[in-house]
């Protein structure tokens, strides 16, 4: 269905499990993490705002500049952004784009917080390091709200 190699190491672990009767956690290939190993890099996971809008949800976004990053600008990488999909009625994250100095490191976080339902404001309500690129993740879930701190 996706030819990613951590795709593949997900579908061998759920193989193993049922091979071993235990319980799997089968694979959503909607919210599979991809990623371009570029200059600057691009990551995503889920749908794009029109996938979210064919499906029926009504769809509010979010988008974090990295130039308002501290540590993008220690780094002197300040091109770039993430961009949060939600469903406007839940709060539920439906896909995420990023791009920028080391974003496919932060998607992991974003995936996380997909599969296990946590909404834009749990997300915006946990700590991250400042500075950190990371930090740039919740402040794109803060600004679902229009509350972003660092904009």
């Amino acid at each position: 269905k996706t030819m990613l190699a951590h795709v593949a190491q997900a579908q061998g672990v759920i193989a193993a499990e049922a091979m071993a009767g235990v319980q799997t956690f089968p694979i959503n290939y909607d919210m599979v993490p991809r990623a371009t190993y570029s200059q600057p890099q691009v990551a995503s996971f889920g749908y794009t705002e029109a996938q979210a809008k064919k499906q029926g949800h009504q769809v509010v976004v979010s988008k974090f500049p990295l130039t308002a990053s501290g540590r993008a600008w220690g780094l002197g990488r300040t091109s770039g952004f993430i961009k949060l999909i939600i469903d406007a009625a839940h709060n539920e994250i439906l896909g995420a784009h990023l791009v920028g100095a080391e974003v496919v490191e932060m998607l992991g976080e974003l995936t996380l917080a997909q599969m296990w339902d946590l909404t834009a404001s749990e997300l915006g309500r946990n700590i991250h390091l400042h500075p950190s690129l990371s930090e740039a993740i919740g402040e794109a879930s803060l600004g679902v709200g229009g509350g972003a701190l660092n904009l």
